[in-house]
């Protein structure tokens, strides 16, 4: 599905099927995710932009998506980037630079009749916005062709929902004479094979989240909510380390449980983890009753 805008709407509209090619992509200016970072969040300066709540994963990976927009989404390779718990992402530069959004390839990823809708600035200023139906099982290549934009940030909904929708986005082709290319990325946070799997590395300590009741493994001792809310964004992507959970707020080694996930999002669900916990999140709050697989949060010693 290709849909074209060249002066968008603020109204919605309906992509329909149609076999036109999209407009041709340099392959420098050509964002396909692969690798995007060993992080799963995208950290700034990649590309030379600033990245707010885009992830990444490797579809690869995960199998048990096959059946979802992650899946349907992919263009080149196997990475996709994503909106984390289907909030606002935005892709800004600072001024005077400024890039030109040609097209990008999108699903919605758990549900149809999504609308994502985008609204974009130049130099501060509101620039263009428009809005596109996404399905879930097959891919919408959405044509922009916004020039010299400083800021342009995504949402996706369903109509009549107070929730934000998880969308999935593939070959985003940028064309500015100002942007970087430069894909370094820096982090304090990785997931790399100084730590075991599904475990991500903290200075010099690894972490994990696991459906244990408490109870961590040899070798390691309960972290501090403290370094949970530094780190959790880092899980995104990774997986219960050996058991799912039967119980969201997350033990750690305070006296009461403050942290969890929220049950729309992905408690006491198969990973990987697309939600992870937070403050409060899952009504945990001063919460003492442990299950014997309560989600818990685990650290090296």
């Amino acid at each position: 599905t290709t849909v074209s805008t060249s002066s968008p709407p603020p109204t919605t509209e309906t992509a329909l099927p149609t076999t036109e090619a999209i407009s041709h992509c340099l392959q420098s200016n050509l964002i396909t995710f692969e690798n995007a970072s060993t992080y799963s969040k995208i950290s700034n300066g990649y590309h030379g932009l600033k990245w707010t709540n885009a992830y990444v994963l490797d579809t690869e990976i995960y199998p048990q998506w096959s059946e979802s927009g992650f899946y349907s989404a992919v263009k080149s390779g196997t990475w996709v980037a994503f909106n984390m718990n289907g909030d606002r992402m935005t892709i800004a530069i600072d001024t005077p630079n400024k890039f030109s959004i040609k097209s990008f390839v999108v699903s919605s990823a758990w549900n149809d009749r999504v609308t994502l809708s985008m609204v974009s600035q130049r130099a501060s200023t509101y620039y263009k916005e428009a809005s596109f139906k996404i399905e879930k099982n097959r891919s919408t290549t959405i044509e922009l062709n916004w020039l010299d934009i400083n800021t342009i940030t995504f949402y996706a909904s369903i109509k009549n929902s107070q929730h934000g929708e998880v969308f999935v986005m593939d070959d985003l082709c940028l064309d500015s004479n100002t942007l970087s290319t430069s894909t370094s990325t820096s982090t304090s946070v990785e997931t790399i094979d100084k730590c075991s799997l599904n475990e991500a590395l903290y200075q010099t300590h690894c972490y994990y989240l696991d459906g244990v009741g408490g109870e961590c493994r040899y070798g390691y001792s309960l972290g501090s909510e403290t370094i949970l809310s530094l780190i959790a964004d880092s899980f995104i992507g990774l997986n219960y380390k050996t058991a799912i959970s039967g119980n969201c707020c997350v033990i750690t080694s305070e006296k009461y449980s403050n942290y969890g996930v929220n049950s729309v999002d992905q408690c006491n669900k198969q990973g990987p983890f697309t939600a992870v916990p937070s403050l409060n999140g899952g009504g945990c709050r001063n919460h003492t009753t442990e299950h014997p697989r309560q989600l818990t949060f685990c650290m090296s010693n």
